[in-house]
C-alpha cells in the first residue's frame, strides 16, 4: 500500500488515466506501421493480424469501468446502439462473421473517447518524433529498392487497366515478393521507387499512413504552437511529411479544415449556424468530388492539376480518370447495396466476399473499404446510422462549447472517412487518434501548465 501511495506512482496512474493508455497504444501502432508493407494484405489467423488485434481487445481492459460507462452513460451511446442492433441481428440470421468487426468498432471507440481523457500534446510531440526517426532508420538501413525487380518496372499509370477492371478478373498481388514491406517512397524528394511512379515521400512503407498521421499532428500542433523547439520541430516536421507525401485526401482536407476554420470564426457565436455551414462545407466538397472528373478531364494537360490529381499524368480518357478517381463510383455502389439489402439491413459479412469479386480499387488492390461511412452503411445497414448520429451529436456538443477546432477537425475526418477510410481501423493509430479527438474535441489535448 506504500507503495501504490507513492507520489511518483500516483502520478503514473493518473497520468495513464488521462490518456496515457493511448498514447502508449499510439506508440505501439506506429511502430508496427513502420514493418508494413504499401501493399501487405493482412489475412486472418496470420502472426501479424494477431499483433494488431490483440492489443486493440486488450487495451481498454485497465480502463473496462470507464470505457462501459462511455457505451452506456456517455457520447458513445450511439456506437454501442449501433453494436448491440447490428449483432443482434447478424447473430439471430446466423452471419457471425459480421459481429466481431462492429463489436471491436463500438468497443475502441467508447474507449477511446471516454470523458477523463486529456492528453499533454508534449508526450505525443515526443512520440511522433520518435516516431519519424525510428522511420528514417529505418529506410536507411533497409536494402535498396533496385535489388527487386519488380520496383523497377516503371509506373505505367492505372496498373489494372480499363479492360481488366471491366472483367474484374484482376488478381491480387503476390505476397511473397520479396521486398514487399520496405518503404518504396523515400524519406527525400527523388528517392521513389520506379513502380511507385513520380516521387512522393514517405515516413512508412504505407504513404496514405504516413500523410494522414502527420496531417493530425500538425494540425494539433498548430493549436499548441509556441516558441518551444519540441513544438516547432513537430510543426516543421509534420508539415513536411503531409505536404509531400502528395496524398490527395490529405492535402484537400488540409484545405478544408483551415476554410472551415476562418468561415466559422467569423460567423455568430450560434452552434446551429456553425454545425450547418460546418457539414455544408465537408458535403459540398463530397459533391464536387463526385463530379469533379468532368472538370479534370479539361484540365489534366495543367501541369500541377496533374501533378497533384492525377498522380502526375495527363493524355487520360474521362472513364480513366473516373476510375482513378474511384470514390464516387464506390459511394454509389455501396448506397445502391445498403438500398437492396433485406429490410434496409445490410449484406454484412458477405459484402466482404462480394468486393473481392466486383469491387475494384484504383491502386494496386480491390477495396471497397475506402469509404468507411458508405461501407457501414452497405454491411450493417440502419444500424449504421447510429455513426451518423455520433458525428453530428460530438459535432453540435464541441460547437455549444465554441471549439472551433473540434468542429472544423471532424469535418476533415469526415472527410477522411469518406476517401480514405480504409486505413480506419479501431485496431491503429489513425482510428484511435480520430475518435479520440471526434468525441472530445479540442479538450482532448492540453500543454503542461509548467510550459505556458
Amino acid at each position: 500500500m506504500d507503495i501504490l501511495m507513492h507520489p511518483k506512482v500516483q502520478s503514473v496512474c493518473v497520468w495513464y488515466k488521462n490518456g496515457g493508455d493511448i498514447l502508449l497504444f499510439l506508440a505501439y501502432s506506429l511502430l508496427l506501421t513502420v514493418y508494413m508493407g504499401q501493399e501487405r494484405i493482412v489475412s486472418r489467423g496470420e502472426p501479424l493480424y494477431w499483433l494488431l488485434t490483440l492489443p486493440a481487445v486488450a487495451a481498454p481492459l485497465p480502463r473496462l469501468r470507464q470505457t462501459v460507462e462511455n457505451l452506456i452513460f456517455g457520447c458513445a451511446r450511439p456506437i454501442a446502439v449501433m453494436g448491440v442492433t447490428a449483432s443482434l441481428w447478424f447473430g439471430l440470421r446466423g452471419d457471425t462473421g459480421a459481429v466481431p468487426p462492429i463489436i471491436l468498432i463500438a468497443w475502441v471507440s467508447a474507449w477511446a473517447s471516454r470523458s477523463e481523457v486529456r492528453i499533454n500534446v508534449r508526450w505525443l510531440f515526443a512520440i511522433i518524433l520518435v516516431f519519424y526517426g525510428i522511420g528514417s532508420l529505418s529506410f536507411v538501413l533497409q536494402p535498396p529498392f533496385e535489388k527487386y525487380s519488380w520496383l523497377m518496372q516503371e509506373y505505367q499509370g492505372d496498373p489494372l487497366g480499363a479492360d481488366a477492371a471491366d472483367s474484374g478478373n484482376i488478381a491480387l498481388p503476390p505476397q511473397d515478393r520479396e521486398g514487399i514491406d520496405i518503404n518504396a517512397w523515400g524519406i527525400l524528394p527523388g528517392q521513389t521507387a520506379p513502380a511507385y511512379g513520380p516521387w512522393r515521400i514517405s515516413m512508412v512503407p504505407n504513404i496514405a499512413t504516413s500523410g494522414i498521421i502527420s496531417l493530425f499532428v500538425f494540425l494539433i500542433a498548430l493549436k499548441h504552437l509556441g516558441f518551444r523547439w519540441l513544438n516547432i520541430t513537430t510543426v516543421v516536421a509534420a508539415a513536411y511529411f503531409t505536404i509531400l507525401s502528395f496524398v490527395r485526401s490529405a492535402l484537400i482536407g488540409l484545405v478544408l479544415c483551415s476554410a472551415t476554420t476562418v468561415v466559422l470564426t467569423l460567423l455568430p457565436d450560434n452552434a446551429r449556424l456553425r454545425v450547418t455551414v460546418a457539414f455544408a462545407m465537408t458535403l459540398g466538397l463530397i459533391l464536387i468530388v463526385g463530379l469533379s472528373p468532368f472538370a479534370l478531364y479539361h484540365l489534366q494537360d495543367i501541369p500541377l492539376i496533374s501533378r497533384l490529381l492525377l498522380r502526375n499524368q495527363s493524355g487520360l480518357s474521362l472513364e480513366a480518370i473516373y476510375r482513378q478517381a474511384y470514390r464516387p463510383w464506390l459511394w454509389l455502389q455501396h448506397l445502391q447495396i445498403f438500398w437492396q439489402s433485406d429490410y434496409l439491413m445490410g449484406y454484412g459479412s458477405s459484402l466482404a466476399q462480394s468486393a473481392t469479386e466486383k469491387l475494384l480499387n484504383a491502386n494496386q488492390i480491390r477495396s471497397d473499404s475506402v469509404s468507411l461511412p458508405t461501407r457501414l452503411l452497405a454491411t450493417y445497414g440502419l444500424p449504421a446510422l447510429g455513426f451518423f448520429y455520433f458525428l453530428g451529436e460530438r459535432c453540435y456538443t464541441h460547437a455549444k462549447e465554441n471549439d472551433i477546432w473540434g468542429v472544423s477537425m471532424l469535418s476533415l475526418l469526415i472527410w477522411l472517412m469518406m476517401t480514405w477510410g480504409s486505413i480506419f481501423h479501431p485496431t491503429n493509430a489513425i482510428f484511435v487518434l480520430a475518435l479520440l479527438i471526434i468525441g472530445r474535441g479540442g479538450n482532448a489535448f492540453h500543454e503542461d501548465p509548467k510550459q505556458k
